[in-house]
């Protein structure tokens, strides 16, 4: 079985998840052959895989980043992120569990001390759009490298006492692992309606905030809106929109992280994630037993 994840031009915590995360849960399954696709955190739910492949979703949401995919008997759903992946999908709403980075309950150790007052953790396309680590330098706020390891991640979050994310899987973690979080608006209107999929399944009302742009280059892609194609344009302009007026922005920033520094922070409450994470180990049990019926069957037709 082939564990699908997307993989940019750079890393990113809640795609690096998937190798850190699921050898843990199902060892010895893995393997490159994409006959079975196993599609966890993400999302990933593409109209570009390949068709003959059988595709097996354990916790994935649908972006809207592709059109929909035909959703025939290659498609074996566990579960998925979030209502309204389960709506798109055709999906009884009994499957919206939530999203399996959830699953991290049963991976981490001991907590680390709570090292952090304040963190923030920008989108990882944030890192190259905008100047979040001057920012942060300015408000006396922690910043954490959505691009760094998974483990210097996982141990920034926890040893934080509050963490403003405009990084889904930032809260997301964040919430499994209860570190109290401040949701922003990404920078891109794109990756507004998933945050919402994934807290329909916990009866999360989500509040996310408004956040000043730490650069031109992120002040113009708010004016973009989803405009893709003027996104673009601004993309292939960057280097130079960095240079214009770098500090005046960086000020601006520091001052929007400080105010939402103030804010009520947000958890979904405890019963609704114990119990995501209790059914998704259900399924993980499903899973394996599964996997086992079908191996003899593999082992004959090879």
């Amino acid at each position: 079985m082939k564990l699908y994840y997307y993989r940019g031009d750079k890393p990113n915590f809640g795609d690096d998840l998937n190798p850190w995360m699921w050898p843990q849960l199902l060892p010895g399954v893995w393997d490159d052959n994409a006959d079975e696709m196993f599609l966890g955190i993400g999302s990933i739910i593409f109209d570009s895989h390949p068709k003959q492949s059988r595709k097996i979703v354990f916790g994935a949401g649908y972006g809207g980043y592709t059109p929909m995919p035909v959703l025939d008997d290659k498609w074996k759903f566990y579960f998925v992120r979030g209502v309204q992946t389960a709506r798109e999908c055709g999906l009884d709403p009994s499957l919206a569990l939530g999203d399996s980075a959830i699953l991290l309950r049963s991976c981490i150790g001991p907590r680390p001390a709570k090292v952090h007052k304040v963190s923030f953790m920008p989108h990882f396309e944030s890192t190259s759009d905008g100047n979040w680590r001057l920012a942060c330098e300015l408000a006396g706020v922690h910043y954490i490298d959505p691009t760094a390891t998974v483990d210097q991640t996982l141990q920034d979050i926890m040893g934080s006492e509050l963490l403003i994310t405009e990084a889904m899987h930032g809260a997301i973690v964040a919430d499994a692992l209860r570190v109290p979080f401040v949701a922003v608006k990404p920078i891109q209107q794109r990756h507004h309606m998933k945050w919402f999929d994934w807290a329909s399944a916990l009866d999360l009302d989500l509040r996310p905030q408004p956040l000043a742009a730490s650069s031109m280059v992120e002040s113009w892609m708010k004016k973009a809106g989803s405009n893709d194609n003027l996104v673009m344009r601004i993309r292939a302009n960057r280097r130079y929109l960095l240079r214009m007026m770098p500090n005046r922005y960086a000020h601006g920033a520091a001052e929007s992280l400080l105010q939402l520094s103030r804010l009520e922070p947000q958890l979904s409450g405890d019963t609704n994630i114990e119990r995501a994470h209790s059914r998704m180990l259900e399924q993980v049990e499903l899973l394996k037993a599964d996997l086992r019926a079908a191996a003899p069957l593999s082992r004959s037709a090879g």
